[in-house]
């Protein structure tokens, strides 16, 4: 708060927002319109598509040129996008519009809630250095995570909300001004200083040099001045043991060797494909297939029993005890690190999909989505920590949109790969579908734990 002044948090939230309910308005609109489920699931499947392919590229953009004009041009772009695709499916245009539409909402994706936490971490890391840095970027890195659960748990009610009371349609219209307005708000905020696209210099190597230079100059200008003075004054000078101890003087060595600066060009693109930084994209990926398939089979579900309007609050219970979780990760102590609590919060969200297989009515479902979101939620904290431990220098918004992009792509393959399963099937197989991508989770948490060479094994565990 003091570094961003109070405006920034609800400016934050609400570009983030329409990144959460393009996907499930996308999914709505076209089934609503044109009454195709396999329509519906192939345009959302390409906002993931193409999320996928443009998320990192524009996160390399904002790491070169500054977030602010990127944010700029995306939400421009993207609300245009959205809007688009209200328009086409009003005038009900032929199917290749559609889902080129779907693409370019995708493409044009502003990725906000990665540069969200971009804008956080070079704040932090600009104003404040060792325990304090760990402990402000672990609070905030654990907000940031709730925040995000609760906007991928509300946006699909408020979608809902809006197609209920002005029309089905009319959530494409609102996302695409949440877009043009939040997002925008987003770009212009006075914290994007933090981001302006140039290479980082620490603040102290500046200093340190600066205060340097004079340590080392001083004492040769101190000794010259002294000489000067003893040679126009004889008498002084018949007592040379003050002028023969120069160790005041000859001590610039701390001076002459400062403490070694970060690297001041960002690290070359290869390193963000490295092991250590890919398994958490795929991480994160799992947990948005787990949204979902989650909340595809649990609307089913409810719909069996005369209750599909209810589906968002059930969905929202389990994303409440989420976002708590995820907040109180703060607490965890360091020596529970970070691959143990991906490993331990994952398998809490796995026992819970197990649970959800026995359910036969409505208020079963509380008592697994309660379990599944204690595990979810830590375990989305833990993700985004170990991304911004391992992100290469000078790549930290590539990084996270990476991530906010595994979120997306996950979801949104996820979303029509189990409609068509419920479909084909029923909601017991979507049940499936949710058990499958916690399971990946804790594979992915056995990959990260084999893969963490000594020095990695000894940064993951501390609070990033």
């Amino acid at each position: 708060m003091r570094l961003f002044g109070w405006t920034y948090i609800p400016i934050s939230v609400i570009a983030k927002l329409p990144f959460a309910m393009s996907v499930v308005a996308v999914l709505t609109a076209v089934a609503a319109t044109r009454e195709s489920y396999t329509l519906a699931g192939s345009t959302a499947a390409l906002v993931g598509l193409g999320t996928a392919i443009s998320g990192p590229l524009i996160g390399a953009a904002a790491d070169r040129w500054g977030q602010r004009i990127v944010l700029i041009i995306t939400a421009l772009a993207n609300a245009a996008a959205l809007f688009g695709l209200a328009v086409a499916l009003r005038l009900e245009v032929t199917t290749p519009v559609v889902l080129a539409a779907g693409m370019a909402i995708g493409l044009t994706s502003p990725q906000a809630s990665s540069m969200v936490r971009t804008r956080w971490l070079y704040a932090i890391r600009a104003t404040l250095t060792g325990t304090d840095a760990r402990k402000v970027t672990s609070k905030v890195l654990s907000y940031e995570s709730m925040t995000d659960e609760l906007v991928f748990v509300f946006g699909p009610v408020i979608v809902g909300i809006v197609a209920v009371a002005l029309g089905v349609v009319v959530p494409l219209d609102f996302a695409a001004a949440l877009t043009g307005l939040g997002v925008l708000a987003f770009a212009v905020h006075p914290s994007a200083r933090f981001t302006t696209g140039h290479v980082r210099q620490p603040a102290s190597a500046p200093e340190a040099a600066g205060a340097s230079q004079p340590d080392v100059a001083s004492p040769t200008r101190a000794g010259a001045s002294q000489q000067t003075e003893t040679a126009a004054q004889p008498a002084p000078a018949a007592q040379p043991a003050p002028a023969a101890q120069p160790a005041p003087a000859a001590q610039p060595a701390p001076a002459a060797q400062p403490v070694p600066a970060e690297p001041t060009r960002p690290a070359p693109v290869r390193e963000i494909y490295r092991l250590i930084v890919l398994v958490p994209v795929l991480g994160m990926t799992s947990i948005g297939v787990f949204f979902g398939a989650s909340l595809t089979s649990l609307s089913n579900f409810m719909e069996r029993f005369g209750q599909a309007d209810a589906a968002g609050i059930y969905y929202g219970i389990m994303g409440v005890g989420s976002a708590i979780l995820a907040l109180s990760v703060v607490l965890l102590p360091d020596r529970f690190t970070f691959t143990a609590r991906w490993l331990v919060f994952g398998s809490l969200a796995l026992a819970g999909s197990i649970v959800m297989h026995v359910v036969s009515a409505p208020l079963d479902v509380v008592l697994p989505l309660v379990i599944m979101g204690c595990g979810i939620g830590p375990a989305l904290v833990t993700l985004y920590s170990i991304a911004s431990d391992v992100a290469p220098f000078g790549r930290t918004t590539t990084v996270m949109a990476m991530m906010s992009t595994g979120v997306v792509v996950g979801q949104s393959g996820s979303s029509a790969l189990t409609g068509v399963i419920i479909d084909r099937f029923s909601y017991v197989e979507g049940f499936h579908m949710i058990t499958v991508a916690t399971t990946l989770l804790v594979c992915l948490g056995v990959v990260q734990l084999l893969a963490n060479r000594p020095e990695h094994r000894r940064r993951s565990t501390r609070i990033a």
